[in-house]
């Protein structure tokens, strides 16, 4: 298979699973993409002026408003704020919460890709939800994988991790997509030596490569001791739970998405 017979695959099946409704004096358009609750992406296009207005009609505020997660404050408004810069959308007429953008009509594909794509790493954000009372952080990294990666990676739980003996031992999670992997360790602060040494243990053995280990540490940098982190360091990465969407970006570098094969 060659980069033309992917490219051919992948828009087809976009041409075959998106579906555009009229809806005013625009359309709707329904995108082969899901929120992490499994809702499909939709976003609106409006005319205006020379161009077209674009908006996910804040789909995306309102899934995180249910699952409790504040927009108005906070590390979860500096996030979205984040998504909002990296994505390059202009905002125009936007109301709060809502990811809108503003273009031409020779750059409607790439607008409307850009606001679904900002919406979506948006409800990635659901992880910022009031914590569970009694829910394990081993759980909590689970459910943060689990939304970023949708239906576009593999996730196991309990994975089995080789090691250079032979042997295998279980860690928190693996991602996998088009045969390459990353081994995730959840660390937590109940018994933050213990768990730390747990992790150097396991990623020390492993036969794996360094960068396709990450130590998801609980909390923020400040709750660690150094001495901790540079020894978690010389066996894999190591990103803090607290820090929006650090851990998101590094398995974004380990395991990329199948829409890579777009820009071939």
């Amino acid at each position: 298979m060659d980069a033309a017979t992917a490219i051919g695959a992948v828009l087809r099946a976009v041409n075959d699973h998106t579906v555009v409704h009229p809806y005013g004096d625009g359309l709707l358009v329904d995108l082969p993409l899901t929120y992490g609750d499994g809702d499909g992406v939709r976003v609106l296009v409006e005319p205006m002026g020379s161009g077209y207005r674009v908006t996910d009609r804040a789909t995306a505020a309102t899934l995180l408003a249910m699952a409790g997660v504040n927009l108005s404050a906070g590390r979860a408004a500096e996030a979205f704020g984040e998504i909002m810069r990296n994505a390059g959308l202009n905002g125009v007429n936007a109301e709060p919460g809502e990811i809108a953008t503003f273009g031409v009509s020779d750059d409607l594909g790439r607008l409307i890709l850009d606001v679904a794509q900002a919406s979506l790493r948006a409800d990635q954000l659901r992880w910022l939800a009031p914590r569970q009372a009694g829910m394990r952080f081993v759980d909590r990294v689970t459910d943060r994988v689990s939304v970023w990666a949708g239906r576009t990676r593999k996730l196991q739980r309990d994975a089995p991790i080789p090691l250079q003996s032979g042997r295998t031992r279980s860690v928190t999670l693996r991602v996998a997509n088009d045969g390459t992997a990353a081994y995730v360790q959840a660390v937590s602060l109940r018994d933050p030596d213990q768990a730390a040494e747990h992790c150097y243990h396991i990623f020390g053995l492993s036969k794996i490569p360094r960068e396709n280990r990450v130590a998801a540490l609980d909390g923020s940098e400040r709750d660690w001791s150094p001495a901790i982190v540079t020894e978690l360091r010389t066996v894999s990465d190591v990103e803090f739970f607290d820090d929006p969407f650090s851990l998101e970006r590094q398995l974004e570098t380990v395991v990329p998405p199948p829409q890579a094969a777009l820009t071939s």
